[in-house]
């Protein structure tokens, strides 16, 4: 049975992991965002089990839930910056594009290197499965359905 633990309590522990992230990053020789650090922390906490589930669960949903409220800050800057935006417009269009290509080959890399060395094992049966021929409907040939 899983126990049930307030608002409070859940906000609580958030807290103290910011409160430990922010400790962090100012003890830190380089730069690195709180926020960053923070997630790792809970990350470590819940797979150690030092944090259950249950203790988050509730506040993070939320939190989740009103994500758009915190990217209002970000659209604020970015409408305060908006001169230098403008400034170096194609450069900025550029940067984008650049930066989503290489998100988009890094997601993909790294997806196919998980199901590479995907660690459950399959049967021989599920190996050697026949594949399935198409449902037909009514009248229809194969052409029509390819």
């Amino acid at each position: 049975m899983k126990k049930t633990y307030s608002v409070i309590y859940q906000s609580v522990v958030i807290g103290a992991i910011i409160l430990i992230s922010k400790i962090i990053e100012l003890l830190l020789p380089f730069t690195m965002p709180s926020s960053v650090i923070g997630l790792v922390l809970l990350f470590v906490a819940l797979c150690l089990k030092i944090v259950k589930l249950e203790q988050v669960e509730k506040v993070g949903n939320a939190l989740v839930d009103n994500i758009g409220l915190f990217f209002v800050p970000a659209g604020i800057s970015v409408i305060n910056s908006f001169d230098i935006l403008k400034a170096h417009f194609l450069l900025d269009i550029l940067l984008i594009f650049i930066s989503t290509i290489l998100l988009l080959v890094g997601t993909g890399w790294v997806s196919q290197l998980l199901l590479k060395f995907n660690p459950q094992k399959h049967s021989a049966t599920d190996r050697k499965a026949k594949p399935v021929a198409p449902q037909l409907l009514n009248n229809q040939t194969i052409k029509e359905v390819r």
